[in-house]
């Protein structure tokens, strides 16, 4: 199976099942392929249900509607009617996804969960725990968020797991599975057994493979495995997973970090180990970036900051993108994403904006404490900052297509008065070169289901500055701040919390028009 350029996960659910009002119509089963086709998408990744609830006609796992006749949510109402509609029609929504893949030649992967959290008896709550209670869970005690999810010790386990996804691979006869790690962000065994069981789920990811390979011959069909994992390695070996293993014996074709948390930044240097350990498998590394940004212009990453994305992990080594929850129903905007995230080489020389993201978590257990952002001045200091930018712009500028990039800086709660000293890779940029704008009551509009490190409103100061060409580099570029001498009536705490880089090129684009946007104020 060739290598896919852009993979996109629908999670059947948000984005399908739960806006289907009956009656149910074949078309309309049919929409996850239908509208990602023509676009860049060459492998669709598709949800089987809830956690461990299912919406097709499983044979060996809990089906919606099974164990419960009224329900209290519209959106489970109407996946459960769907399901019905479904199979009165004698088919099911994954087998239609998978169906519709094959006539538009997109590769499907049903995406299994491994792990849930649902507690026994509930609407959500899968067919082995109904059955064996606290048996088969990792266990602990009251409130802990641990204590209903599966136990990967327990053989139970593994079984229906295996079985769920033979029924994907033999029966419904997918192109491939995704094993899904990343969901519900819970481990796989009890904290203290961790480590010991580590070899056991490599020997389970290699049994899986295994099985995919028989089907695979008893078929005459190529039959891949995927994993989404976490994007570092000591976050997946702190849960069971030794990602590197998999990759080194064999047991994953392609693989998939996802970056967990609120805010995208280009820059993604923490997941480079999984592409190099990918590449060195012969397998196939993806990133999943998140979805949002902290930026006061928009509150989903802008189509340049995508081209900066994927600029960045192709040159890190990775495969492509792996995008999931777009706004939807999927707009113009969502389709240019989808389309030139497939190709990056083709947007080579399209404008692009680098961006660094704020830390998140909270000051004593930062989750992302590799971020620079926000970052606190001090009189009499100098702080550096570093920012990757991964375009060939060498090869640009001797082409002549190469335009003049723009460094942003966002300060939080400036002073004008303060004395500062900017350097840019060596070189000083004097404030009195730069383009001051200024907003009092700044807002950030996008809202993160995540702690950020960062306010969401504060009076704002841009220096915005056009790069001299050669100044900036591929690779990590440093911006330098020293903070000379601050102003003795402004008593209050300075920082950058944005810096952005735009690079810009020759490009055939359409002359500015009067109605230029400009930041809305509060």
């Amino acid at each position: 199976m060739k290598n896919p350029r852009l993979i996109y996960y629908n999670d059947a659910h948000h984005y399908h099942a739960k806006r289907i009002d009956p009656p149910l119509s074949l078309p309309k089963l049919q929409w996850p392929v239908d509208e990602v086709s023509g676009t860049g998408v060459d492998l669709l990744a598709f949800g089987l249900g809830y956690g461990d609830v299912y919406f097709h006609d499983s044979k060996v796992g809990r089906v919606v509607g099974q164990k419960q006749e009224v329900w209290q949510s519209l959106i489970d109402w109407r996946i459960m009617r769907m399901v019905q509609e479904a199979k009165k029609m004698g088919t099911d929504q994954v087998r239609e996804v998978i169906k519709r893949g094959r006539e538009k030649e997109i590769p499907v992967f049903p995406s299994l969960k491994l792990q849930d959290g649902a507690t026994p008896g509930t609407t959500r709550c899968g067919s082995l725990k109904w059955e064996h209670s606290a048996a088969v869970c990792i266990g602990g005690p009251e409130g802990d968020r641990e204590r209903w999810g599966y136990n990967y010790a327990n053989e139970l386990v593994r079984k229906h797991k295996l079985a769920v996804i033979r029924e994907m691979l033999e029966d419904y006869r997918a192109d491939g599975i995704e094993l899904d790690f990343t969901f519900g962000r819970r481990g796989f065994f009890r904290r203290a057994e961790v480590e010991k069981h580590i070899p056991l789920m490599t020997r389970f990811i290699a049994q899986i493979k295994a099985m995919a390979e028989e089907i695979s011959k008893d078929q005459g069909r190529e039959i891949a495995v995927m994993a989404r994992v976490g994007h570092k390695k000591e976050d997946n070996l702190r849960i069971g997973l030794d990602v590197e293993e998999w990759l080194n014996v064999g047991s994953i074709d392609l693989v998939v970090g996802r970056i967990p948390g609120s805010c995208l930044e280009t820059g993604v240097v923490a997941a480079r180990w999984l592409a190099d350990a990918a590449n060195a498998g012969k397998a196939a590394a993806y990133l999943s970036p998140p979805r949002k940004v902290y930026d006061e212009r928009t509150i989903f990453p802008h189509i340049e900051m995508f081209r900066a994305l994927g600029q960045t992990v192709r040159w890190q080594g990775f495969a492509g993108l792996y995008l999931r929850d777009l706004p939807w129903p999927l707009s113009e905007t969502e389709y240019q994403i989808l389309r030139e995230a497939a190709l990056p080489d083709v947007i080579a020389r399209h404008d692009k904006r680098y961006i660094l993201g704020p830390l998140e978590g909270d000051e004593s257990n930062p989750t992302t404490p590799e971020r620079q952002l926000p970052l606190k001045l001090e009189e009499g200091k100098s702080a550096a900052i570093n920012i990757l930018v991964a375009d060939d712009l060498e090869g640009a500028r001797q082409d002549g297509e190469m335009r003049v990039p723009l460094l942003t800086i966002r300060f939080s709660n400036f002073c004008i008065e303060d004395e500062i000293e900017i350097r840019f890779n060596g070189k000083v940029l004097p404030v009195e070169d730069a383009e001051i704008t200024d907003e009092r009551a700044l807002k950030i509009p996008a809202q993160f289901p995540y702690p950020v490190m960062a306010p969401s409103g504060f009076a704002a100061h841009w220096f915005r500055y056009r790069l001299a060409m050669g100044l900036l580099k591929q690779g990590e570029n440093t911006l330098e701040i020293e903070i000379k001498k601050l102003t003795k009536t402004a008593d209050w705490s300075r920082c950058v919390n944005g810096v952005e880089i735009q690079t810009r090129y020759k490009d055939f684009v359409r002359p500015q028009g009067l109605g230029v946007n400009r930041v809305a104020p509060l």
